[in-house]
C-alpha cells in the first residue's frame, strides 16, 4: 500500500466518525467568513484537503466553490457543500493552473514532511491566479497546552491523525517562502483554551459561541494561539 493509499485509508476512517462542533471550528468559521465577505462575487474557491467540506458552504451561494480530498467518505458528506467535489491528492490537484481566486486549507500541510509540505504549497499556487491567495492553517509550536494535550494523546496511544508536525509563525513564514509565496499577514486561532474537541464537549455549544467572540480583542494571537496561519498571495 502506498504512502497516499494509507493517507486515504486514516482519513476514511476519521471523517466516518460523528464529529462535535469543536471549539476551533467556531474560530474556523468565523475567520473564513470574514474572507468570503473580502472575495468580489463569482470568485473560483478551491478548499485543498477538504474533510466535510462545512467552510466550502460559507461561499459557495455567491462564488464557485471547489473542494479536493483523498477521502471518499469525507466527499460523500462536501459533495452537498460545494459545487464541485474532487478526489485525489494535494500533490496532483486535477485543475487547470491560475484557476482559483483563493486556495485554503486547514489541519492538511503538518501531514506532510519537508519537502513534502513544500510541494504541496507550491501546488496549490499553481492552481492559484496571479493576485489570487494562498491560506494555510497549522497547529502552533508556540501553544503550550497543545503541545502537552498531543504529548498525552500520544503516550496513552490515542492520538489518531498519523504523522504530524507543528509550526512556529516564523516556521510557517520560510514554508511560504520556499514555495514562492508572498505573506501578505501572520494570525493566530484558538487563543482560549479548549472546551471542547471533535469527540468531546464540557460546555454547551451556544454559550462556547459567545466565549469565541473574546478572541477578536486579543493581540498576537499568534504566538500563543493553537493553530497558527498566513494569508498568502500569489504574485
Amino acid at each position: 500500500m502506498t504512502e497516499i493509499e494509507q493517507g486515504a485509508e486514516l482519513w476514511d476512517k476519521i471523517w466516518s466518525k460523528n464529529q462535535i462542533t469543536s471549539d476551533y471550528s467556531i474560530r474556523y468559521l468565523d475567520f473564513m467568513r470574514d474572507i468570503e465577505r473580502s472575495l468580489p462575487a463569482g470568485s473560483t474557491v478551491c478548499e485543498a484537503g477538504c474533510g466535510t467540506g462545512q467552510t466550502l458552504l460559507i461561499f459557495s451561494p455567491r462564488h464557485r466553490t471547489i473542494g479536493l480530498d483523498i477521502s471518499a467518505n469525507a466527499l460523500s458528506i462536501a459533495k452537498h457543500n460545494c459545487d464541485t467535489p474532487l478526489q485525489g491528492d494535494i500533490f496532483q490537484i486535477p485543475i487547470r493552473s491560475e484557476t482559483c481566486d483563493l486556495v485554503y486549507n486547514s489541519g492538511v500541510i503538518e501531514h506532510f514532511p519537508y519537502p513534502a509540505n513544500v510541494r504541496a504549497l507550491s501546488e496549490m499556487a499553481r492552481i492559484t491566479r496571479r493576485g489570487g491567495q494562498i491560506i494555510v492553517i497549522v497547529p502552533n509550536t508556540l501553544c503550550l497546552w497543545y503541545k502537552l494535550g498531543k504529548e498525552v494523546a500520544y503516550r496513552v496511544n490515542r492520538f489518531e491523525f498519523g504523522y504530524e508536525e507543528d509550526y512556529s509563525p516564523g516556521r510557517l513564514r520560510r514554508t511560504f517562502g520556499e514555495a514562492e509565496i508572498k505573506v501578505k499577514r501572520c494570525f493566530g486561532l484558538q487563543a482560549t483554551p479548549v472546551l471542547a474537541t471533535n469527540e468531546k464537549e464540557f460546555i454547551p455549544l451556544p454559550i462556547r459561541r459567545k466565549f469565541a467572540k473574546i478572541e477578536r480583542f486579543l493581540p498576537f494571537k499568534e504566538y500563543y494561539s493553537y493553530a497558527v496561519g498566513i494569508v498568502g498571495c500569489k504574485e
